[in-house]
C-alpha cells in the first residue's frame, strides 16, 4: 500500500508544474555594504555632498545612511536571481476535438450491507457502511462540445488492494465553468456509475456440534454487488503543449439501486439489503 503511494504522490507532481514554472532572470541592483557586514539590494535615491545616502532596497524598504554607516557603494550590478512566472500567453484547449485518458483512481467504495438476523444467521461482522479501498487504472474517451462541455465514457480496473474484484464503468459530463484565461480549467463533473465488485462477508452462526451451551462460529460467504450510482464533484484542468493536460478530480457518489448474489454452495444465505456510496480521487493525463 505504501509503494502505491508513493507512486501516486509521484504522478501528481507533474500537474503542479504545469501550472507554474521557474526560471533565472537578470536583475539590476546597486549594492551598499554596511559596516555591520550586512549587505543591501535596491536603488541608491540619492547621495549628498555629506555623502549621506538615501536607499530603498529590493523590498521597498527606506534607508538613511550617514557616511560612517557603509563600507562602499557599487552601482547597476547585474544579479541573476530565479523567479516564479505564468506564462503570458494562455495554451489552446480544446473545443471540439475527441479526447482520451489514462490514469489512476484511488476509490473509497462504501458498503452497507444491510444485515438482517434469523434463527440461523444471528450477527454479522460488517456494521453499517465500510469502505474498500481499490486503485484503479482508469481509462477514458469523450467529446468536447463548444469547449465548455464534455461528455465521456471511462472504465476503472482494480489495480492494487481493494475487493477481489473491482470493475466500474461511468458515463460522465463535465461542465466548465471558469473564464478561460489561465491554463488551470475548473470544471463541475457528473457522473452515472455501473459498478461491480465481489467481497467477502462474514456472519456468526450456531454451531450445532455443541449443544446445549449457546456458541457461534465465523462463516465467509463471497459476495457480488453490483450498483448504480450518481456522483457529483469538482476538477481542475492544467493545460499543457498540444491541448494535452492532466487533471485532478474529486468526486462523492451515492448509490440509486443495487443487487447482490451470493457465490457459494450454502442452502441458506444470509437476508441482505446493500447501500452503496462513497469518493474516488482522479488523477489523469489527457490526449
Amino acid at each position: 500500500m505504501r509503494n502505491s503511494i508513493f507512486l501516486f504522490l509521484l504522478l501528481l507532481a507533474p500537474c503542479f508544474s504545469l501550472a507554474q514554472k521557474s526560471k533565472k532572470q537578470a536583475v539590476v541592483y546597486d549594492v551598499v555594504e554596511l559596516k555591520n557586514g550586512k549587505i543591501l539590494y535596491g536603488k541608491m535615491i540619492a547621495l549628498d555632498n555629506n555623502y549621506v545616502l538615501t536607499f530603498k532596497d529590493e523590498y521597498n524598504r527606506m534607508y538613511y545612511l550617514s557616511k560612517e554607516m557603509y563600507n562602499y557603494i557599487e552601482q547597476d550590478r547585474t544579479f541573476q536571481k530565479r523567479v516564479r512566472y505564468y506564462d503570458s500567453i494562455v495554451k489552446p484547449r480544446k473545443v471540439d476535438e475527441f479526447d482520451f485518458h489514462v490514469g489512476l483512481n484511488p476509490m473509497f467504495a462504501g458498503i452497507n450491507n444491510g444485515f438482517v438476523a434469523d434463527d440461523y444467521y444471528v450477527s454479522s461482522n460488517s456494521n453499517g457502511m465500510y469502505f474498500e479501498t481499490p486503485i484503479c487504472l482508469n481509462l477514458g474517451v469523450g467529446k468536447y462540445f463548444k469547449q465548455q462541455h464534455f461528455v465521456g465514457l471511462e472504465l476503472d480496473l482494480k489495480a492494487i488492494g481493494g475487493p477481489q474484484k473491482f470493475v466500474q464503468t461511468a458515463l460522465q459530463y463535465q461542465f466548465f465553468y471558469d473564464a478561460m484565461k489561465s491554463d488551470v480549467g475548473r470544471y463541475i463533473p457528473i457522473n452515472i456509475g455501473l459498478q461491480n465488485l465481489t467481497t467477502i462477508e462474514t456472519f456468526q452462526v450456531p454451531d450445532m456440534t455443541m449443544p446445549p451451551l449457546p456458541n457461534y462460529l465465523d462463516k465467509d460467504i463471497a459476495v457480488n454487488i453490483q450498483s448504480l450510482n450518481l456522483g457529483v464533484g469538482h476538477g481542475w484542468s492544467f493545460i499543457g503543449k498540444d491541448k494535452h493536460y492532466w487533471n485532478l478530480e474529486l468526486l462523492l457518489y451515492k448509490g440509486l439501486w443495487s443487487t447482490y448474489s451470493f457465490i457459494t454452495n450454502e442452502l441458506t444465505n444470509p437476508k441482505l439489503n446493500y447501500q452503496t456510496s462513497g469518493a474516488q480521487f482522479k488523477l489523469g493525463y489527457h490526449f
